[in-house]
């Protein structure tokens, strides 16, 4: 990768999702180096993806551009030179990619009209990056969906299981995540969000800035947190409860393949454990699901090696069928 260059036709390459692991990986690397990274590649998705501001991109007029560029030279009005160019530069690329791939309006407009989504499979975690440059960490089985011409007066996507977000901020553009039920509203901030299906609950954790969160279609009922808070929405009443939670940072364990338990229920445990791990983990007493725990583990540890500390805490027996683990509880108790 050390003669990988990164440019406008890169970008576009990115942005597209025509890259490989590791051409995307540097061009990720490129983007953390320096702002400048950062809003070059925003300028790219900008001419790229606003279909609003560009109705058919195989008809870019470059030379009309630079005019007008260069009027407003002459009139006085100061234009960084870089940002101009680059944009221009860029359309002009832009323009070639996709006429060289034979798009018309018409192929453009429901390519990009469509759904992008990103799954992680049982086990997995993965990290996208937005075209707005928001960053995400979907935890195992979880997903993501956005549509691509994402900038308008509002960005959206939808998320199922459990992601953390890092937003870049955009005041004329709020930043909303859907799920289950919840809208989560931001402009520029770092939170968590978790949805439990079988709990029927979402969980927010905020670590900066700040956010609104209201059942969906319902914003006058809106609930402000701020960092160290925590709400709870339960998705059949959709009621709401915010709490303070000082250990916010521990929401986002799960990042680094960590599991951290704080006197949580067998049950939470289970839940946790099940979806990392291809086996099927099963109470035979249902008395256990109620007992907690705490302690700290990681991922490559393995479901027998948790199971088995487990149990040097609370005396409860399990057993081994195929690929499947039978929680009994311990007569002696």
């Amino acid at each position: 990768m050390a003669n990988f260059e990164i440019d406008e036709e890169v970008l576009v390459a990115f942005l597209k999702g025509e890259l490989d692991a590791a051409q995307a990986a540097a061009v990720e690397a490129w983007y953390d180096r320096s702002a400048a990274n950062r809003r070059m590649l925003g300028q790219v998705y900008y001419i790229l993806y606003v279909s609003d501001r560009i109705n058919d991109a195989a008809g870019i007029d470059v030379e009309r551009s630079l005019r007008q560029f260069k009027r407003r030279m002459h009139a006085g009005r100061r234009i960084p030179l870089r940002r101009v160019a680059v944009r221009i530069a860029a359309a002009a690329v832009i323009a070639a990619v996709l006429l060289a791939g034979g798009f018309t309006t018409v192929s453009l407009s429901k390519r990009l009209a469509q759904p992008v989504t990103v799954v992680t499979q049982l086990g997995e975690r993965s990290q996208v990056v937005l075209p707005d440059g928001t960053k995400v960490w979907l935890n195992s089985s979880s997903s993501v969906e956005y549509v691509a011409p994402f900038f308008s007066r509002q960005r959206r996507v939808k998320m199922e299981g459990e992601a953390y977000f890092e937003v870049e901020h955009d005041r004329r553009a709020p930043f909303v995540v859907s799920t289950n039920g919840l809208d989560i509203e931001v402009l520029g901030t770092r939170f968590n969000i978790r949805n439990d299906d079988n709990e029927h609950r979402v969980t927010t954790v905020l670590l900066e800035g700040a956010v609104k969160a209201y059942a969906s279609g319902r914003e006058q009922a809106s609930v402000r947190l701020h960092p160290a808070q925590q709400l709870v929405f339960d998705t059949r009443t959709h009621a709401m409860r915010l709490t303070d939670c000082p250990s916010a940072e521990r929401s986002i364990n799960w990042i680094d393949g960590r599991f951290c338990f704080e006197h949580d229920t067998f049950g939470e445990i289970v839940a946790e454990l099940k979806r990392y791990y291809n086996v099927d983990i099963r109470f035979m007493d249902n008395r256990l699901r109620d007992m907690r725990f705490s302690g700290n583990f990681r991922v490559e540890d393995g479901i027998y090696h948790i199971m088995s500390v487990l149990q040097l805490t609370y005396k409860f027996n399990y057993r081994i069928v195929g690929n499947d683990i039978e929680l009994y509880a311990n007569p002696e108790r």
